[in-house]
């Protein structure tokens, strides 16, 4: 009943994000770049945007990217409860991983030697994200494969203010997860140089689930390295040009599968270049990203066959692209955003040789802005060096109202994207087939956005349509299965006062033909109340309710795959930090009422845990 209560709540006031120093939903002044590739204030969007600024990030007390993540409405992250080394997913508005895309300060990153070619999150550390723009809705548009119910747009840190300064910060908290980070920036007229240098370990503890009562699986630990680098200079007012360089490494151990131990462990290291030139003139820009990313990892296992041997498998991958965009006023109603987009994705690995790809694709799109009204058009041609052509298109009005105190912006959007079938779909070992075409999908919403006072509400419908699905049977092939997608979002915010705030946000998710989510929750809803009682101190209590879901997983006793029914969850984090003068202390505890819960089926999810930390700042 109590938990009834809390969904009509949602329901009835929409109170979602957090204010102050917590997660927030962007408030209409501020200023969005994933929508349009260019920096407007976020009523001039036609798409539903949460950003997630560094302040939430500082004061939310997540230890992961996935961990924010998993706060965000319409997002269900999916391992983000296990050992730090587990595998990462991440659904938005019900679709699989990788019908989202990840960007990398505007850039898309991927794994090509993946089944899904999607992002691993585990490569990249937290304590380099400057921010986090997520937008839900199709817009393969402007960023082409993969964009089909949302993008993830991680803003990694930058040079701000002139002079040499840096952080300095250690984290230690349960199962001996150590994370220490330094981050030096130095900035002058035309100089500045970006250093973040991040460790993580942990012991961890174990993956699997283990129904016997014994309790002597073994510990699942994870070990990460991250550096980031980036110089740019400044050559005139109107040339810049950025050189970013990248290593992200780690090994995990990982279990043999549900309630099964395994001495197991997986390394990954990827390396990323790039160089990102950008040329200003009066009522324009046109501005360069090149880059290239080579990613190896190894999967170490007992051999089946003799166990006094380990089997051994690696993979290579390289994904190089280059991304040319013109950013130009018309007149003073009219802008105009195109560009190429190059990519070629190549990948081997011991049973077969190199194979590759490349995808040219042109797109453009124009924005209509006049005082209240905003209109969005666009177009991509995506040109595949093995299945040939594929056009997609989407639309974008919005409208805002401004009376008094009060600004609703109501808005809608429509947009055509594309999957492209993965390398290892296309030339892997198993079950190869070079004649697959893209998944297709369809996606409409619509919604306002209320601002009235201390109060702010957003509520969007949604529906999207995926068909030409990429299936495994002996081989993979294009389904005649068609799925469909639709519900609701709620999102909102209340400043009780100038030291309380309160937020809540609620999502409900269903399948049109009645056919399962699975590992995905058709009902998701969170609270949050900030409390500032001094100057610099800040608490913060953070509430998330996790519905039923339904998983398939492989029964490693009868071989076979089997379905499980996972209850729901209710999770309470305490998060408290405190400035003083240089100093930044910092507290939580996780998980504070010890649910016990399965987050996967079959494996453990982390219990009431905690952690504390400590930043000097100087200059």
């Amino acid at each position: 009943m109590r938990k009834l209560q809390l969904i009509i709540a949602c329901i009835c006031t929409g109170w979602t994000v957090k204010a102050q120093d917590t997660l927030k939903t962007v408030q209409l002044d501020e200023v969005v770049v994933t929508g349009t590739k260019s920096a407007i204030p976020v009523e001039k969007s036609g798409k539903s945007i949460f950003k997630i600024t560094q302040k939430d990030i500082e004061s939310s007390g997540s230890r992961t990217v996935a961990d924010i993540l998993n706060e965000v409405p319409g997002v269900q992250m999916d391992g983000n409860f296990g050992p730090l080394g587990t595998n990462i997913g991440y659904f938005v508005r019900g679709a699989s991983s990788k019908r989202t895309l990840v960007l990398i300060d505007g850039v898309p990153f991927n794994d090509p030697s993946g089944i899904d070619q999607t992002y691993d999150l585990r490569l990249l550390d937290l304590d380099q994200v400057e921010s986090i723009e997520i937008l839900k809705g199709g817009l393969s548009t402007l960023y082409g494969t993969g964009a089909t119910a949302g993008v993830i747009n991680i803003t990694l840190k930058k040079a701000k203010e002139k002079g040499v300064i840096g952080t300095v910060s250690l984290d230690y908290g349960s199962f001996n997860t150590v994370n220490p980070n330094l981050s030096i920036s130095k900035k002058s007229e035309e100089l500045s140089i970006v250093i973040n240098v991040g460790y993580r370990k942990s012991d961890g503890f174990s993956a699997a689930r283990d129904e016997s009562g014994a309790e002597n699986f073994d510990d699942d630990g994870f070990k990460g390295f991250n550096f980031l680098g980036k110089v740019g200079y400044e050559f005139t007012d109107r040339f810049d040009i950025v050189f970013t360089g990248a290593l992200d490494d780690f090994r995990a151990d990982y279990d043999q599968g549900a309630f099964t131990d395994g001495d197991n462990f997986t390394e990954y290291q990827q390396i990323r270049m790039g160089l990102s030139p950008k040329l200003e003139w009066q009522g324009g820009n046109l501005r360069g990203d090149f880059f290239i990313t080579n990613l190896d990892r190894l999967f170490n296992s007992p051999d089946f066959f003799d166990p006094n041997a380990r089997f051994v498998d690696e993979y290579d991958a390289t994904n190089t692209q280059f991304d040319l965009v013109i950013d130009q006023n018309l007149n003073e109603n009219f802008k105009l955003i195109g560009g190429i987009n190059y990519q070629k994705l190549a990948y081997s690995q011991p049973s077969i040789d190199e194979t590759n790809f490349t995808m040219i694709d042109p797109y453009a799109s124009l924005i209509f802005d006049q005082s209240s009204f905003n209109f969005q058009v666009g177009a991509r041609l995506n040109n595949h060096s093995e299945y040939g052509n594929n056009f997609v298109w989407n639309v974008n009005p919005s409208y805002s109202i401004n009376s008094g105190e009060s600004t609703i912006k109501v808005f809608a959007s429509y947009s055509t994207s594309f999957i492209a079938p993965s390398l290892f779909q296309l030339f892997g070992p198993f079950g190869a087939n070079t004649a697959l075409e893209p998944e297709e999908s369809k996606s409409a919403e619509g919604g306002f956005t209320l601002l009235q006072g201390r109060v702010k509400v957003e509520a969007v419908y949604f529906y999207r349509k995926d068909k030409n699905l990429i299936i495994f049977t002996d081989q993979y092939d294009n389904a005649g299965e068609i799925i469909e997608t639709d519900g609701i979002e709620f999102n909102g915010a209340f400043d009780l006062s100038e030291k309380i705030s309160l937020s809540a946000n609620y999502t409900f998710l269903r399948r049109l033909d009645d056919s399962r989510l699975y590992r995905i929750p058709s009902h998701k809803y969170g609270a949050s109340l900030g409390y500032q009682p001094l100057d610099g101190l800040n608490i913060s209590l953070n509430y998330i309710h996790t519905g039923e879901r339904r998983q398939q997983y492989f029964n490693n006793t009868t071989f076979a795959v089997d379905e499980a029914e996972l209850k729901a969850f209710d999770l309470l984090d305490l998060i408290t930090s405190f400035q003083y003068q240089n100093f930044t202390f910092s507290a939580g505890i996780n998980n504070l009422l010890d649910e016990d819960y399965q987050a996967i089926y079959g494996f453990n999810s982390v219990e009431r845990n905690y952690r504390i930390g400590i930043k000097y700042q100087f200059n």
